[in-house]
């Protein structure tokens, strides 16, 4: 289920149970029994951790089909060479869970987003998000722009990927399904993804993924 060059997080409880710490990292390798990665890098820090052999880890990633999947594994060796590597357990397949749908999840995100009209209906536009998820986006729309339902746009959405520090530009055509007043200057807009990529369509679900366990943990706190 899981193939090199996948990301995956890492999830450890601290010493108290308040709080979960979570690593990222990619799969670099595998053998029978371990996925070879990376040194996995703390999220808010950005910083390498070294971890003990035998530390015991909950791991997270996308699957193709743009489901959580979540299993335990831990450390049992790791490897000094030109890219430092950790040998984590591969799960049985008991142990594998999948978590729910990904691209149902919808999160509050203001993101910036182009809007480029496939037939050349309006003239293109830039506004912000008023929520996302992996199947579509709610944009915030001037009245003026007149938009006609069931047609299709470009839209350029660049998210932040804290974890590397960078902002990826995730690129879909869409499909307008509704349009309601938000007040009297503005629309908004629900776009229903129509042609997108695997990887930007799991770089999304990844940031909606990543905003949900934000506000968990603020709620918690």
């Amino acid at each position: 289920m899981l193939e090199i060059g996948m990301k995956i997080q890492l999830e450890m409880k601290n010493s108290d149970n308040s709080k979960t710490d979570i690593y990222l990292c990619t799969i670099i390798d595998e053998t029978e029994d371990n996925y070879i990665i990376n040194y996995p890098v703390h999220k808010e820090t950005l910083k390498t951790t070294f971890f003990n052999i035998g530390t015991y880890f909950s791991a997270v990633y996308v699957g193709e089909d743009d489901a959580i999947y979540r299993f335990p594994t831990k450390i049992t060796s790791r490897k000094k060479a030109k890219i430092p590597s950790l040998y984590i357990t591969k799960p049985e397949v008991e142990q594998w869970k999948r978590i729910q749908r990904r691209e149902y999840v919808r999160v509050d995100a203001s993101i910036d987003v182009a809007v480029h009209s496939v037939l050349h209906q309006f003239d293109p536009f830039t506004t912000t998000t008023l929520d996302i998820s992996g199947g579509g986006v709610a944009i915030i729309t001037p009245k003026e722009v007149e938009l006609v339902l069931h047609t299709l746009v470009d839209i350029w959405l660049p998210l932040e990927i804290k974890y590397q520090n960078k902002i990826h530009h995730a690129y879909a055509q869409a499909e307008i399904v509704t349009i309601r007043e938000l007040n009297i200057r503005k629309n908004v807009v629900s776009l229903q993804f129509h042609s997108i990529t695997q990887k930007d369509r799991q770089e999304i679900i990844r940031y909606c993924f990543d905003k949900e366990r934000e506000k968990r943990l603020k709620e918690r706190n």
